[in-house]
């Protein structure tokens, strides 16, 4: 079991550690003493995952909608799919549960009947990017209640988990290709792949240069498309300009510095892209409503309360 945490490769891909290389299934938890002390930024992975609010409340947004799932709900999002995660208030509060798993788990060898006919249409279907489960339904209660089986199989580690584990997933399987084939749309699969793909590697530049003094025409240029088609991707897909977005992107890492490093403000500042204490500190408080200093303080306080 281990903390949920961010590795991501070049791409925004994050690498799911898996329970052994002969297993391809993988536990991750927050735990009841470790917050989240940032959004889980845009980011993506070929595996299958389930997860399961535990505390508190979290947003889920994709390239087509926001999800807000509160204790006890829980959400399966399709392989590749790009997604981003936002405790509500109270941060300290949100904790989750994820578990990841990749379509030889459920399949076999790629090309396998299995994997044919029950798997591939799932992960190549694009349009399908979430399916929220909400546990004032009564019919979505029974399929989270089937998701923490699998978590007590892990945990527990008993005779035969590794059956039982695939067993309790082919299970739930079939609820996620049956609505996979409710929204069966090719058309529209096809126009969003390519969306996805222009979108995915905008952000990826903006990652990679945010230090820098970036703008519209110059994040458009990356791969190339218009400034106009920018916008117009970035609005669609991710619900914000692309200036937007690398604000979010500049903050996130100077939260991140603020936490974790003894840098003064001045630097965080600059080496974020924001150019000056000044500006970098209305900003923040704008998003924050703290100063970067209080943010610290705050932050560290709470890390301290957590560890004890």
């Amino acid at each position: 079991m281990d903390s949920i945490k961010m590795d991501l490769d070049g791409r925004l891909k994050e690498t799911i550690n898996f329970q052994s290389e002969m297993l391809h299934y993988g536990l991750y938890t927050s735990g009841y003493k470790r917050i989240f002390q940032a959004d889980i930024p845009w980011h993506w992975h070929d595996e299958f995952e389930f997860g399961t609010i535990t505390g508190g409340s979290v947003a889920y947004q994709t390239s087509r909608r926001t999800i807000t799932l509160h204790k006890g709900d829980g959400i399966f999002i399709n392989s590749g799919v790009l997604h981003y995660l936002h405790p509500i208030e109270p941060f300290e509060n949100a904790r989750l549960q994820t578990q990841f798993f990749d379509r030889t788990f459920l399949a076999g060898a790629p090309g396998s009947l299995l994997d044919i006919r029950y798997v591939t249409p799932v992960q190549e279907m694009r349009q399908l990017d979430v399916i929220p489960f909400y546990r004032d339904d009564p019919e979505s209660a029974r399929f989270l209640d089937r998701m923490q089986e699998g978590v007590r199989l892990c945990l527990e580690k008993g005779e035969f988990f590794e059956l039982r584990l695939r067993s309790l997933f082919s299970e739930l399987w079939e609820t996620i290709y049956r609505c996979a084939m409710q929204s069966r749309d090719a058309s529209k699969g096809v126009r969003d792949v390519l969306e996805d793909g222009r979108i995915k590697q905008m952000i990826l530049y903006i990652q990679k240069h945010f230090p820098e003094k970036l703008t519209v025409a110059s994040i458009a240029a990356s791969i190339p498309v218009s400034e106009r088609e920018c916008y117009r991707l970035f609005q669609s897909s991710i619900g914000v300009t692309p200036v937007e977005y690398l604000l979010s992107v500049r903050l996130q890492n100077a939260c991140l510095m603020l936490m974790n490093t003894r840098k003064t403000v001045l630097d965080i500042a600059l080496e974020t892209g924001f150019g000056s204490s000044s500006y970098f500190g209305r900003v923040f408080y704008r998003n924050y409503h703290l100063t970067p200093v209080q943010y610290r303080k705050l932050s560290r306080s709470k890390a301290q309360v957590s560890k004890t």
